[in-house]
């Protein structure tokens, strides 16, 4: 009952904020949310290369929480087979608009659950759902199925908020700590992202060039973090001068 309740109050949350319009402060076209997908993208790019994964064509890819599918349209766009990729989400207007966006796609409305075999996946995504979940015991529901569909020598990939937004209640920052707590045992290497969305809303549009150079250059102004977890022992990918 309990998760089924922390289910029902994510999709009112998500509903709600689809409904009051907050759902365009996300539109494609704003300088500031291009400038955030540029430097995830690098260091998505980065983590891939040093892990030696970039043939995408190879990989079974499951999208936690896909929403319209723009994760794995974006890997589809890097080589990635529309065959190997799954995506999951609690709404289905998201995963209806997620199947015409890509329809070879395998997109699936779920209650919550991960509907996969065992060790049936090369890579698990999860962009900006754990802070959703503010149950700890639902969000380490969630991070073991994630883990009990991974092949051995697999990768979970996290993109997350790493601080808690003081006027979103129904969001929480996802920190390292949280992070070592879901997935005891893994690997876990991380580089802080994002320059604060308030700020990057106010200085993207004026000059990029000035907003990218914040973002790289004070720490303390990301908001985001990827985490990107495997079972084995690897030297770190990520670039340090980046790390927080």
């Amino acid at each position: 009952m309990k998760k089924k309740n922390e289910v029902q109050r994510i999709r009112k949350a998500y509903q709600y904020r689809d409904s009051s319009g907050k759902a365009q402060l996300y539109r494609w076209d704003r300088p500031e949310m291009l400038l955030a997908q540029y430097t995830l993208y690098q260091a998505v790019a980065s983590v891939m290369r040093h892990a030696g994964k970039v043939d995408l064509a190879s990989q079974e890819i499951l999208d936690v929480g896909c929403g319209k599918g723009g994760w794995l349209s974006r890997l589809l766009d890097w080589g990635a087979r529309p065959e190997k990729l799954h995506g999951i989400d609690l709404l289905p207007d998201r995963i209806e608009a997620a199947r015409r966006r890509a329809p070879n796609v395998d997109f699936r409305v779920t209650d919550g659950e991960v509907p996969y075999a065992d060790q049936s996946m090369d890579l698990v995504c999860a962009n900006t759902v754990f802070s959703s979940i503010l149950d700890a015991a639902a969000r380490m529901e969630l991070a073991s199925e994630m883990r009990r569909v991974l092949k051995p020598g697999g990768a979970i990939m996290i993109y997350d908020f790493r601080i808690s937004h003081p006027r979103n209640p129904d969001t929480l920052g996802i920190g390292k700590r949280e992070v070592r707590r879901l997935f005891p045992g893994m690997k876990c290497c991380f580089r802080s992202l994002t320059l604060a969305p308030p700020l990057a809303r106010v200085v993207a549009p004026i000059s990029p060039w000035f907003a990218y150079s914040l973002e790289r250059t004070v720490p303390f102004l990301r908001t985001h973090g990827l985490f990107h977890l495997r079972n084995q022992q690897l030297e770190n990918p990520m670039d340090k001068r980046d790390a927080t």
